[in-house]
């Protein structure tokens, strides 16, 4: 994970986002991020929007997948769902992402989003595909394989 290693820049919507990471649970193949909610995120009854809310937790799932990835692959997103649980303020949001089962290039994952009383405000499956990619001239280009 490039970021994690200071090997590569933040992606500006983490930067927006307030994405910082925590840790990573080996054992329960789980990453844990914090995004730090302000109050441009908000929609207008003062709560975090809900599309919002699924970009955190798309943010939370996907280091999951790039933590262990080899060099020379991507991972996107194909599908996913997001519950609504709870309202989210403005604020530390504490995302969680796991890998849920992985097959070739097809990799299953789930997360939760909880506020700072541990409470959780929304959780997602994602279904993710994965792609042999090449960086020439800071220009991302697919791999036919």
């Amino acid at each position: 994970m490039n970021v994690v290693n200071g090997l590569a820049e933040m992606s500006p919507v983490a930067k927006v986002l307030g994405w910082k990471f925590l840790k990573y649970n080996s054992e329960e193949k789980e990453v844990h991020v914090e995004f730090d909610a302000s109050n441009s995120l908000v929609n207008p009854m003062g709560c975090i929007q809900g599309g919002v809310l699924s970009a955190m937790l798309d943010d939370s799932m996907g280091p999951a997948i790039y933590i262990t990835m080899p060099q020379g692959k991507v991972a996107v997103t194909v599908e996913s769902k997001t519950n609504f649980v709870n309202a989210a303020f403005p604020g530390k949001i504490y995302g969680k992402g796991r890998i849920a089962h992985a097959k070739s290039s097809i990799i299953f994952t789930s997360g939760e989003l909880l506020n700072e009383a541990g409470d959780v405000i929304a959780t997602a499956t994602a279904t993710f595909k994965m792609f042999s990619f090449e960086v020439t001239d800071l220009t991302w280009t697919k791999k036919v394989s």
